[in-house]
């Protein structure tokens, strides 16, 4: 990852912060911050600054000239002398926000000054990533809040969904130092998704950097990775509406080297169809599996689907999410009504992949399809056929259709084939088991020649590795004596992946333990369209200690 290196001064303030960090955690520890020895607090009605605005990606230091770029309760606040103000009018809570769609390699920067304590009704957010401009709404995203007591205050970094929220920082109590609170507030978050905090209290620098209860410096947290505003937003008394003060907003790059996520409108194509369950198992519940093929990072709230009858008639259209909802390049994204479902009948799915449909079409078992679409027409689209499944897998219950392709169109002749039996029927949230990767020659061979089930940790099991340069395989797989005896049936007739292992741990088909000595892997393997191949490869059972 790269280590932002702003301009001076700032880049003393973060970057030496970051390698006390690393190098002697123990001296940025404290956690009842104080202002530094032989600081003064600012004068009231004196706004501060940042230390460097180089990059900004929004800036106002309400300096003059009209307050526009903002969105909200913006007739609820006045600037006056250069510090942004409630109205003494105004009704609790208020809040202002500005389009921003960065979270990852982003710093929010805020002077701040509250005249009196905090209170249970009297604090401030600073909100780094929210959903909708009006940040009193449900949102999905982060926000900074300051709250307290009359002679104390915490910093807490939340994460919200919704209306429902939870702690990811949150700094000891810090006493007052003066009735009034003035401070500057530094948030960042990296590429990698680890957030720090920094403060400086009395606004004259440098800025320290924030230690949890438990000594942390850094959080990690990835939730949300990408936004649509921040903003500002204040509870308060009635009668304080005065005593809170924004001297200014600022966002920039983190690393302004690495660029900026930014949101794309889908074209055809950008998303592709990479895995459709239109048959569940029992008591589950179908899923439609989407790949970012694209460059651009997407937002899922303008993606709609829908289902195809058998008539070839497509169906009412569901919005994908009704909040922002992003998929980045190359990422996997799991549609369904159930989750957790989906989940329990394929244990290996990605949780983080999924995502919740309140009301995802219903797909026709057998002979059926779906569509995507985007603001600007169809993306992608398939119609799914009896035909695409293994004929040689006689109940397709849980067996979903998987892409072979994604290079080539979606209807493309055998570029959706069945998952394979040997992984579990479907790989939700992740490369798909029929994928080619780009193997060019075909292999099968043994981790090792010999293999001592034991339970030692060491080789205590058979491995028989295989890769094939395309998919539709079946195998067969069996465990002869060096004299030709059967000795196990280890795989019958079972659909597989174009690449995986098959283990054997050394018991017959009684599930007794077999003497030591050499014994024989036979692999067949053959697929619809007559190839049948065999290898053989010859093992030694060494004796246990």
């Amino acid at each position: 990852m790269a280590v932002y290196q702003p301009p001076e001064p700032m880049k003393n303030n973060l970057f030496l912060s970051w390698v006390a960090m690393a190098l002697f955690p123990v001296f940025v520890a404290g956690h009842a911050l104080r202002m530094p020895e032989g600081a003064v607090a600012r004068k009231p009605g004196i706004a501060m600054t940042p230390d460097d605005t180089t990059g900004a990606i929004f800036y106002d230091d309400f300096a003059g000239g009209p307050w526009n770029k903002w969105l909200g309760d913006t007739a609820s606040f006045e600037v006056v002398d250069g510090l942004l103000t409630l109205q003494g009018r105004a009704r609790p809570p208020k809040s202002i926000a500005f389009p921003c769609v960065q979270v990852r390699n982003t710093v929010w920067e805020a002077g701040l000054e509250v005249s009196g304590g905090f209170s249970a009704s009297n604090y401030v957010r600073i909100y780094l990533a929210a959903t909708t401009p009006s940040l009193q709404e449900p949102q999905w995203g982060y926000h900074l809040q300051i709250d307290g007591s009359e002679t104390y205050h915490v910093y807490r970094l939340w994460r919200q969904k919704g209306t429902t929220r939870k702690i990811v920082f949150q700094s000891a109590p810090m006493p007052h130092s003066t009735a009034m609170f003035q401070a500057r507030v530094r948030v960042t978050c990296t590429y990698d998704g680890y957030w720090q905090l920094f403060v400086d209290e009395g606004g004259n620098g440098p800025f320290k950097m924030l230690s949890g209860k438990s000594d942390e410096t850094t959080v990690s947290d990835d939730t949300y990775l990408n936004s649509g505003y921040s903003g500002y937003f204040v509870s308060f008394s009635p009668v304080r509406a005065h005593d809170f003060k924004l001297d200014y907003f600022l966002v920039k790059p983190l690393d302004p080297s690495a660029g900026t996520d930014t949101s794309d409108i889908p074209e055809a194509s950008d998303i592709l169809i990479n895995e459709v369950l239109s048959d569940p198992k029992s008591g589950g519940v179908d899923f439609l599996e989407i790949y970012n093929y694209s460059n651009k990072t997407i937002d899922l709230s303008g993606v709609h689907i829908a289902q195809v009858g058998t008539n070839g008639i497509v169906g009412n259209r569901q919005a994908v999410s009704d909040h922002p909802l992003f998929i980045h390049p190359n990422e996997y994204k799991v549609l369904t009504r159930r989750p957790a479902t989906i989940k329990q009948h394929y244990p290996n799915a990605t949780s983080s992949a999924m995502i919740a449909m309140a009301s995802l079409p219903d797909f026709n078992k057998e002979t059926g399809g779906v569509v995507i679409y985007g603001n600007r027409g169809t993306i992608d689209s398939l119609f799914y056929t009896p035909q695409m499944q293994s004929p040689f897998i006689t109940s397709h219950r849980g067996i979903s259709l998987e892409r072979q392709h994604f290079s080539e169109p979606t209807l493309a002749p055998r570029n959706f084939r069945s998952a394979a039996v040997a992984i579990g029927g479907a790989t939700p949230g992740y490369r798909n088991s029929q994928f080619p990767d780009g193997v060019l020659e075909e292999h099968v061979f043994l981790a090792s020649k010999t293999f001592s089930p034991d339970n030692d940790g060491f080789e205590d099991r058979l491995e028989i590795n295989y890769r094939f340069p395309e998919s539709g395989f079946m195998a067969t797989v069996d465990i002869y004596t060096d004299q030709g005896r059967l000795a196990k049936r280890l795989v019958r007739n079972q659909s597989i992946a174009t690449q995986g292992t098959i283990y054997w741990d050394g018991l017959s088909d009684a599930n007794t333990r077999l003497p030591t000595g050499m014994y024989i892997a036979v692999v067949e393997v053959y697929n619809a369209v007559g190839v049948r191949k065999v290898y053989r490869k010859s093992f030694v059972l060494v004796a246990r200690m």
